[in-house]
């Protein structure tokens, strides 16, 4: 009975001839695999079938709009995929040599880029060998234990034959017959230690790879979240001037594409809750250019809108955006406050984020929406993000905070978290100081989630005046 997982592999490009050549190499790169390939001239049509099969693996080209100018491109069909199922692996081809189209798949969370040159498709499959080696290695050893088997198999054949024939002997053959039995079991037992030491051996050398390189990469990270870290503003400078305040931090990986921001001096007090492209490495690298361009405005502006308006300027001369196509969409989305603790005066300018206020002894949440625009990407540079003032009593709490608390997966249901009920939470917990609040948010987050990956970086600031 052959046990062996099939591979379901999607190759998605609108170029049937490169697609028919690719299949080929695969198949014949793969012959002792059991490979299911599936090819989409569109990244409609790969979706539609995306969810059902689940495949381990898709081929994706960028450019995917010569049968429709407005069909999705290989970026936007990447994000989609990841958002379903971020185990799911991805190639992502691409005739264009600028080192931006790569970084724009890596940050989407592609497992590799190729570009269509002679070699590319040597270049895909050395890629397939690699994201699916434990899977061949596997394959490999079921050959040689279905070989070892065979061979005892022939050598108990060979012995039921020399039996029969011993039956037609002297009591001395029969004799005889019976030690070549015994000695039969002694090479069986002798086979199957061999096998279990072979495969014993491949399994160990293949471990100590994977830990090696996994190792090295992990160190890397860590080393990258000191940092990162050491780029944040310290909490106890934060608390120290807002006393009433807590800040949860939950990156999704090591380091985070969410960061926090805190800025006072005699005469002005900011703090900001912002959420960078991506998480992991891509948006910890967003989080540090970002963050140092938001210093640069607060130092030079006192308005939340002008701030605002100079961050945006600032991410799209640091990342050379333009209107192009091909330029990066990376940026992101945020919540800034001037506070006035003294009037208890709030400024405040978003990004596509809002900011919710709850006022003391009432039960329910005031929201003001941000500009629906984005910091960076496609945004004009003369793009304006409009303040607005609000005037605070004594006991009032207002929140500011990136999507992934109310992203995040669990419950019954394993289903989002969802803005309605983070709101219902925040009502509930209005008797409790700030401190408190914020370890009843992470500990009902973690209940939440029940044992689920943790698909977004977390990051909740609430203050009390």
């Amino acid at each position: 009975m052959n046990s062996k997982k099939q591979i379901n592999i999607f190759i998605v490009d609108d170029n049937k001839l490169f697609v028919l050549a690719m299949k080929s190499a695969i198949e014949n790169a793969f012959k002792n695999t059991q490979v299911k390939i599936s090819s989409f001239d569109t990244g409609e049509a790969c979706m539609e079938e995306y969810v059902e099969v689940m495949p381990e693996l898709v081929i994706l080209d960028y450019s995917l709009n010569s049968k429709d100018k407005d069909a999705m491109n290989g970026l936007e069909i990447l994000e989609q995929i990841k958002k379903i199922n971020f185990a799911t692996s991805v190639i992502m081809l691409t005739s264009n040599e600028e080192i931006d189209i790569a970084l724009k798949s890596f940050h989407h969370g592609a497992a590799d880029y190729v570009i269509k040159t002679d070699r590319h498709f040597n270049k895909i499959n050395d890629s397939i060998s690699l994201i699916f080696a434990k899977k061949e290695l596997d394959f490999q050893n079921d050959i040689k234990a279905k070989k070892a088997v065979e061979l005892l198999i022939a050598s108990r054949e060979k012995g039921f034959h020399d039996i029969e024939l011993a039956k037609r002997m002297a009591e001395q053959n029969i004799a005889n017959k019976e030690l070549d039995f015994q000695n039969d079991e002694k090479a069986k037992r002798a086979a199957e230690l061999i096998i279990i030491s072979t495969q014993k051996a491949e399994v160990e050398r293949s471990k100590l790879i994977i830990e090696t390189k996994n190792k090295d990469i992990t160190d890397s990270i860590l080393y990258a979240k000191r940092i990162q870290q050491a780029k944040l503003p310290r909490k106890e400078e934060i608390y120290s001037a807002l006393p009433n305040c807590f800040v949860l931090f939950k990156p999704k990986d090591i380091v985070s594409g969410d960061f926090y921001f805190f800025y006072k001096d005699s005469k002005s007090l900011f703090i900001a809750a912002a959420d960078c492209t991506g998480h992991g490495v891509p948006g910890a690298f967003m989080s540090m250019i970002a963050s140092e361009k938001l210093s640069e405005a607060v130092s030079a502006n006192t308005d939340t809108s002008d701030i605002m308006k100079k961050l945006n300027k600032g991410i799209k001369t640091s990342l050379r955006q333009t209107e192009s196509l091909d330029s990066t969409k990376d940026g992101m989305d945020i919540a800034l406050c001037s506070v006035d603790t003294e009037n208890r005066i709030v400024k405040y300018s978003g990004a596509n984020r809002p900011l919710w206020i709850i006022r003391n002894g009432h039960g329910q949440v005031e929201e003001i929406k941000g500009t629906k625009m984005g910091i960076g990407g496609f945004t004009e540079d003369e793009q304006h993000f409009e303040t607005h003032e609000v005037k605070l009593r004594e006991g009032d709490s207002f929140y500011i905070f990136s999507d992934g608390y109310a992203d995040t997966f669990g419950g019954e249901s394993g289903k989002k978290l969802m803005t309605g009920k983070f709101k219902e939470i925040l009502l509930d917990i209005q008797g409790l100081s700030m401190p408190e609040q914020e370890k009843h948010l992470d500990y009902f987050l973690e209940n939440w989630k029940a044992g689920i990956e943790q698909v977004d970086d977390i990051l909740v600031i609430g203050i009390r005046l």
